[in-house]
């Protein structure tokens, strides 16, 4: 082979490696792309598998936490009820008490009236007289803890209301009248300016209105002096309650 073949050989092959060169390096690059491409695929399913997880352990965090509230309410109403029981036993003990007294009381004055009638000697009417202020004393006592014990048992019959709902329906003074003041549509609760100074108490219902044409209905959950907080009843939304929708019992 002469010296021009050789060198028309070598250049062919030059050649021959220049387009396999031309043909190799996109191939690579392409490779190198599906690579990426599957390791940011890789780390968004792991980034996704971790947040699933931290998701999983916060639902089971939530779940053992509304476990415990759950055992502390049921813990609650049973001693709610038990604290129930026991201030009717002594509401009742304390009518008996009260009934007594005022018997006794009864009998004192028909005594010191007829004492008096038979011109019995005024140290003796002296000590009736104390008998009746001692039962008078006696009376006032037991009245008073009378009231305290009807205030502890309508709050013991609210904290029951928190678990099982209100056991009668709350009266609240015919006629009061409002207006909504403020609204929180995520948590479902209205602002009204209906307060204690009103006749408003906790667990009363009220009807939304507005222009004539019923809207809904709310029921107190908290009340202040001079507004309360509702929840919007569910099933009697007719549409959405606005500000300055009327509200009235």
């Amino acid at each position: 082979m002469t010296k021009a073949g050789y060198i028309l050989v070598i250049l062919l092959g030059i050649a021959s490696l220049g387009i396999l060169q031309l043909k190799t390096v996109p191939s690579i690059t392409d490779l190198q792309g599906q690579l990426d491409s599957a390791r940011d695929s890789q780390s968004r399913a792991e980034a996704a598998q971790r947040t699933a997880e931290a998701a999983q352990r916060d639902a089971e965090d939530l779940a053992e936490t509304r476990l415990a509230e759950l055992t502390d309410a049921k813990d609650s109403l049973k001693n709610a009820m038990t604290a129930l029981g026991q201030q009717r036993l002594r509401g009742d003990q304390l009518d008996t008490q009260l009934t007594e007294v005022n018997e006794q009381l009864l009998d004192a004055r028909r005594e010191l009236q007829t004492w008096k009638a038979l011109g019995v000697d005024q140290k003796f009417i002296v000590t009736m007289k104390q008998k009746i202020q001692d039962a008078n004393d006696e009376i006032a006592a037991i009245t008073e803890e009378k009231e305290i014990l009807i205030r502890q048992m309508d709050q013991i019959r609210y904290e029951l209301g928190r678990f099982v709902g209100p056991t009668t329906k709350v009266v609240m003074p015919d006629g009061i009248e409002g207006a909504v003041q403020a609204i929180d549509s995520d948590w479902g609760f209205v602002i009204v300016d209906l307060g204690q100074k009103d006749g408003a108490r906790e667990n009363g219902e009220l009807l939304v209105s507005r222009e004539g044409k019923l809207v809904g209905k709310i029921q107190i959950s908290s009340v202040e002096e001079n507004r309360s907080i509702a929840n919007v009843v569910p099933g009697w939304l007719q549409s959405d309650i606005q500000v300055g929708d009327v509200v009235a019992y």
